[in-house]
C-alpha cells in the first residue's frame, strides 16, 4: 500500500495534463478556419459574447469570433513563392445600421477570442479591410461586433502572383555572381556614366527651360522633381515636345524649322550627357596608367551586392524562403568559380598531354642516360640550350619549375648586357624625362576577401 501512494500522485498530473492538451485541441479544432488557395471565403457571424475586451467601453455588449488562417507548406508548394495572399475582411450587411466591426490580425495563440492589446484592434473602412500575408504563414483573426447591432463579416483569401518578384530574383543572382567581374569592366563604368550625365544634362536644360516660362520657378522645381523621382521616362516623352514648341515660339522660330532643331537639340544632349559622363570616369574611376582604382572597384563590387541582396529578400513576401533564396544566391558564385576552375585545369591537362604526345620521340638506352646525366647540371650553367621542341639529339624535357628558373635567369642575364651596353646608358640620360618607376602591383597588397569568390 505505501508503495502504491506514489505510483497515484504522479499519475493524476500526468492524466490531468492530457485532458487539459485534449480540451485546448478540441477548442482549437472547432474554429472556423480557411486554408490558403487561389479564392476561398468564409461567413462568420460572431456570437461569442466577451467582457472587458481592451478598446470597448465598459458595459458595453461585445460579440466576437476567431478564424484561423492556415498557410501552406513551403516544401511541397514551392511554386508559390513569388505570390502573396490579400485578406479581404467584408461587411455584408444590405440593410440596417451598419455595425461597428473592427479586427485584430495576429498569430498569438495564446490571447483570448477578443482580447488582442487596444492598439491592435483595426476599423473597417467604408465597409472593407485588407492586409497581405505570406502563403506560407499560420495567424489568427480576431473579429469583434461592438454595439447592440448584429452583423456577419465575410472573410476572403486571394492568392495573388507577382512577376516583377521572378525578375528581382534572376537580376539578384546574376548581379550577385557577377558582380566582381562587372566591378572590373569598363564597360560598365562608362555605360552607366553616359547614361546618367545625359539624365543630368536633359534635367539641367528642363530646369532652365522652365524659368522662361510663366509657370515661375517654384512650379518648375517641382515638376522637374517629380521627373526626376516619380517617372522620367514617361514625364519627358509627354512633356518635353510641348516645352520645345513653347520655347520655340517664345524666340519665334517658325514650325518648319522644328523637326531639325528636334534632331540636333537631341544629339547635343547625347553627346554632351556621354562626354561628361566620359570625363568623370576618366577623372574619378581610372588611375594614371589606365586601369580601374582598385578602391573604386570595391566600392562598386559590395554595392553590386548589398543591391542584388535586397532584389533577392524583396523576390518573396515570406521572410524564410527570402533568406534561403539569398543564402543560395550567395552560393552560387562559389560553385560557378569552382566549376570555372576544374573546367580549366581538365582543359589544361588536355592540352598539355596533346602537346607532350605530339613531339614524343623513340629514344634509345643511351639517349636516355645521356639525358638523365643533363638533367643533373642546372641549366644556367652553360650558354648553349637545346631545343625542347625539336627532335634532335641533344633535345630533353623540362619540368615547370626547371623552366621558370631558366626563364628568370636568362631574363636577368639579358637585362644585365643591356643595362651595361654603351648604347642604352646613352639613350636613358637622352630619355630620363620619360623613364618613370609605376608602383609594383602585387596580389599581397591586396586587402583579404571575406568570402572565397569575392
Amino acid at each position: 500500500m505505501l508503495g502504491g501512494a506514489p505510483a497515484t500522485t504522479v499519475q493524476l498530473p500526468a492524466t490531468f495534463f492530457l485532458l487539459l492538451l485534449l480540451i485546448t485541441t478540441t477548442n482549437c479544432s472547432n474554429l472556423p478556419s480557411l486554408t490558403v488557395a487561389e479564392f476561398a471565403s468564409l461567413q462568420v457571424s460572431p456570437s461569442l459574447v466577451v467582457e472587458k475586451s481592451p478598446g470597448s467601453r465598459p458595459g458595453s455588449p461585445v460579440v466576437c469570433e476567431r478564424v484561423e488562417i492556415n498557410g501552406l507548406s513551403r516544401l511541397t508548394n514551392l511554386t508559390s513563392f513569388f505570390s502573396s495572399v490579400k485578406l479581404n475582411v467584408l461587411n455584408v450587411n444590405s440593410t440596417g445600421r451598419p455595425p461597428n466591426i473592427t479586427v485584430c490580425f495576429h498569430r498569438n495563440a495564446s490571447l483570448g477570442v477578443g482580447m488582442c492589446p487596444e492598439d491592435q484592434w483595426e476599423k473597417l473602412t467604408k465597409g472593407s479591410w485588407v492586409k497581405s500575408m505570406s502563403p506560407f504563414d499560420h495567424k489568427l483573426l480576431d473579429i469583434r461586433i461592438v454595439g447592440p447591432s448584429v452583423g456577419t463579416a465575410e472573410v476572403v483569401l486571394n492568392e495573388e502572383f507577382y512577376v516583377y518578384r521572378v525578375i528581382f530574383l534572376v537580376l539578384g543572382v546574376a548581379l550577385l555572381t557577377f558582380a566582381s567581374s562587372l566591378s572590373n569592366s569598363l564597360i560598365v563604368y562608362y555605360g552607366g556614366a553616359m547614361t546618367l550625365g545625359v539624365m543630368l544634362v536633359v534635367l539641367v536644360i528642363l530646369f532652365q527651360g522652365m524659368r522662361i516660362l510663366p509657370s515661375g520657378r517654384k512650379s518648375s522645381l517641382a515638376l522637374v522633381l517629380y521627373g526626376s523621382i516619380v517617372g522620367v521616362g514617361s514625364f519627358l516623352f509627354s512633356y518635353v515636345p510641348t516645352l520645345l514648341r513653347s520655347l520655340l515660339v517664345e524666340m519665334g522660330i517658325g514650325e518648319d524649322l522644328y523637326s531639325p532643331l528636334a534632331v540636333f537639340l537631341v544629339a547635343f544632349v547625347a553627346l554632351t550627357g556621354a562626354w561628361l559622363g566620359f570625363w568623370a570616369v576618366r577623372r574619378l574611376v581610372l588611375t594614371e596608367d589606365g586601369s580601374i582604382d582598385t578602391g573604386v572597384a570595391q566600392f562598386v563590387k559590395w554595392s553590386f551586392r548589398i543591391v542584388a541582396s535586397s532584389m533577392i529578400l524583396q523576390s518573396s513576401v515570406d521572410p524564410l524562403l527570402a533568406v534561403a533564396a539569398l543564402v543560395f544566391g550567395v552560393l552560387i558564385p562559389s560553385a560557378v568559380k569552382g566549376l570555372y576552375s576544374y573546367a580549366h585545369k581538365i582543359l589544361f591537362a588536355t592540352n598539355k598531354g596533346k602537346h607532350t604526345r605530339s613531339y614524343q620521340r623513340v629514344s634509345s638506352p643511351v639517349e636516355d642516360s645521356y639525358e638523365d646525366k643533363l638533367k643533373t647540371h642546372k641549366l644556367s650553367e652553360a650558354n648553349t640550350f637545346y631545343s625542347s621542341f625539336h627532335d634532335t639529339t641533344e633535345r630533353r624535357q623540362y619540368s615547370k619549375d626547371e623552366w621558370d628558373e631558366f626563364t628568370k635567369e636568362s631574363t636577368k642575364k639579358a637585362l644585365e648586357s643591356l643595362v651595361c651596353s654603351p648604347d642604352f646608358n646613352r639613350w636613358a640620360v637622352a630619355h630620363a624625362d620619360r623613364i618613370t618607376l609605376l608602383p609594383k602591383k602585387d596580389a599581397k597588397q591586396r586587402g583579404k576577401s571575406w568570402l572565397p569568390w569575392s
